[in-house]
């Protein structure tokens, strides 16, 4: 993600990368299939830890657009939501040519009105503690719920499906917390779909900057994540947040490090996930995060 639209070659990329100190790599959605076939033979030596779906981008999409979702796992339109299954399944094929353990879904969302510009507004004039925040949340969240069930069938239609796929190609496939309230999974749908699919090849894929994003906003308390889906956790992005904005390195923002690698168990993948920015920064997160996965290491004394 932080270099994968200022470097258009994938050997330059991935030397830009191993430069800094980074001996393995997440595939990002951002990545072109010119880019993805550029880095194979450097990716052959070094599998990725992971790959973001879809990976590469889809056809017809630019990469300043891949962050959106054009085609959704969520959808009640039967073709798409196939298509979705059948473009997820070739990211999933591109992990096993590379030997990647681990594809991280977004299941897509609820399609309801967006409210999230006035709970940014009430934040932004400083409002967060009063009863009109609470109310414009309430109210968001209420009109997502009249529409949400049959999105949740969906998913779990295209969960069936890809879970068949992940089992035969032994991968898993990680379902990640999303940073808006009307996407999906919410913190109690994340519940729903492990216990429909228990015991498959599905995991839990936790983002720091997500979850903190959500509790800004008075959706749900940052923590609590961690909390009730620790057993099927398989990994975490890292991002800070500035106010509002995220994917800054960690230790640039708002959030409390220390803390928050407590609450990360040692053995969980971690991927620096960090928007475009100067190379200084990225390593000293990388350092910063070194420390702490060290820190939490350590037995107690």
């Amino acid at each position: 993600m932080w270099n994968a639209l200022k470097q258009q070659d994938g050997a330059t990329l991935f030397d830009e990368l191993n430069n800094l100190g980074f001996e393995t790599l997440e595939l990002s959605r951002h990545l072109t299939p010119d880019q993805v076939e550029q880095l194979k033979p450097y990716l052959r030596e070094n599998p990725p830890c992971s790959i973001h779906n879809f990976c590469p981008i889809l056809p017809g999409t630019s990469q300043v657009e891949a962050e959106q979702d054009k085609i959704l796992l969520s959808s009640l339109n039967t073709d798409e939501r196939l298509e979705a299954v059948r473009r997820t399944l070739q990211t999933m094929e591109l992990a096993v040519e590379l030997e990647v353990p681990i594809v991280v879904l977004h299941l897509g969302e609820v399609d309801t009105y967006d409210r999230s510009y006035l709970m940014r507004d009430l934040y932004n004039y400083g409002e967060r503690e009063f009863e009109a925040f609470d109310q414009k949340v309430t109210e968001a969240t209420e009109w997502r719920k009249r529409k949400e069930t049959r999105h949740q069938d969906a998913v779990l239609r295209s969960l069936d499906e890809l879970n068949e796929f992940a089992l035969k190609m032994e991968l898993y496939i990680a379902i990640e917390n999303r940073p808006h309230y009307y996407q999906i999974p919410n913190f109690d749908e994340v519940g729903l779909f492990f216990e429909e699919f228990y015991g498959s090849p599905m995991r839990y894929w936790h983002d720091i900057g997500h979850a903190a994003l959500q509790e800004k906003l008075g959706v749900c308390w940052a923590d609590r994540w961690l909390e009730q889906y620790a057993e099927h956790l398989i990994g975490v992005n890292l991002h800070d947040l500035q106010e509002l904005k995220a994917y800054h390195p960690p230790g640039t923002g708002d959030l409390e490090w220390d803390e928050l690698f407590k609450q990360i168990p040692a053995d969980v993948l971690k991927v620096l996930e960090i928007r475009p920015c100067e190379a200084e920064p990225v390593v000293e997160a990388r350092e910063l995060c070194d420390s702490l996965s060290q820190s939490n290491k350590l037995p107690d004394v």
